[in-house]
């Protein structure tokens, strides 16, 4: 009798602990899957903590939705009132339209019960409000930065997504070839102004400006280098193109993005005494695409596109 209790006895005790060492098992491996099931990210601005590979992503940035569609990864929401032709994909109804860039939806935002929410500069001022309905990042292009940013920003969502070796070779691939670029411009000492096209006036910019990687990056001289670096471009005349005679005009038409085609950049442009320049008289006024240099932000293919609008301009 008393051998037939001890063994109940010990039965009960091997039970206990077996029940004991589940739970305790059960516990670290829950901590273990909390903590790697999220990714704490330092971004624009500050640091936040977010859940990996999450399914529910809006994205208010066109240059992070081109990275992400680079990537294989799925969103469910966007602003489409200006969204690039390379992203055309997007606009099909399965991806929530949230408006415009500047003014979107909170509300739509709110209802698609995101868990990961991506901004860039423009939405600034929205940071805190979007913050409270999931973890947002601020992304897009930094102080005119675009191949910092854009590595910055491949390698970050390469993070939450674990993508992190098909980040390292898309940035691989783009460095190669941007460098071959610049030693072939910096080789040939060619020189250069960007312009752009509204409501019939034009403006430069130069070093500094949102379109500094004509010349930092790709590596064509600056023909003036004293245009100010306002944010809008620097105003000129026709007198001003052929004083400066550069050997490169890079023209970008915000009408096409803005919706003002009263006059085409090209008729702005090519007027009889800017026929007098070099860029002209060498068929090298390029008319770059608006949507990849203007809208389309620090994204793989926006800038693949940057690099084949260089490479074709400079043959």
């Amino acid at each position: 009798m008393n051998k037939k209790i001890g063994t109940i006895v010990i039965a009960i005790i091997v039970i206990l602990l077996g029940a004991t060492y589940f739970i305790k098992n059960k516990t670290s491996n829950e901590n273990t899957t909390s903590k790697e099931s999220t990714i704490n990210i330092t971004h624009r601005y500050g640091e936040t903590t977010v859940p990996k590979n999450p399914k529910r992503v809006v994205v208010l940035d066109y240059g992070s939705v081109d990275i992400l569609d680079n990537m294989g990864i799925d969103i469910v929401g966007l602003p489409k009132s200006s969204i690039p032709n390379y992203l055309e994909k997007f606009k099909d109804d399965k991806y929530t339209d949230l408006g415009a860039l500047l003014e979107f939806s909170l509300e739509k935002i709110n209802e698609l019960k995101p868990d990961l929410i991506i901004i860039e500069g423009r939405q600034e001022k929205y940071y805190d409000e979007l913050s409270k309905i999931a973890p947002t990042i601020g992304l897009g292009t930094e102080k005119n930065d675009h191949f910092g940013s854009l590595k910055k920003n491949v390698n970050i969502l390469g993070s939450i997504f674990e993508k992190e070796d098909f980040a390292k070779n898309q940035l691989e691939n783009i460095d190669k070839e941007v460098k071959e670029l610049n030693e072939q411009i910096k080789r040939e000492n060619k020189n250069a102004l960007v312009a752009m096209v509204n409501e019939g006036t034009i403006s430069v910019f130069g070093q500094g400006s949102r379109f500094t990687t004509i010349y930092d990056e790709f590596g064509f001289n600056l023909a003036d280098d004293k245009i100010s670096d306002a944010k809008h471009g620097q105003n000129i005349t026709y007198e001003y193109l052929l004083d400066k005679n550069p050997g490169y005009l890079f023209v970008i038409d915000k009408g096409v993005i803005v919706g003002n085609n009263q006059e085409s950049a090209k008729d702005v442009i090519e007027k009889d005494i800017v026929k007098g320049t070099n860029a002209y008289t060498n068929n090298k006024i390029i008319y770059l695409t608006p949507e990849t240099w203007y809208l389309g932000g620090s994204g793989i293919t926006a800038t693949n596109n940057m690099i084949k609008e260089i490479s074709n301009a400079i043959k």
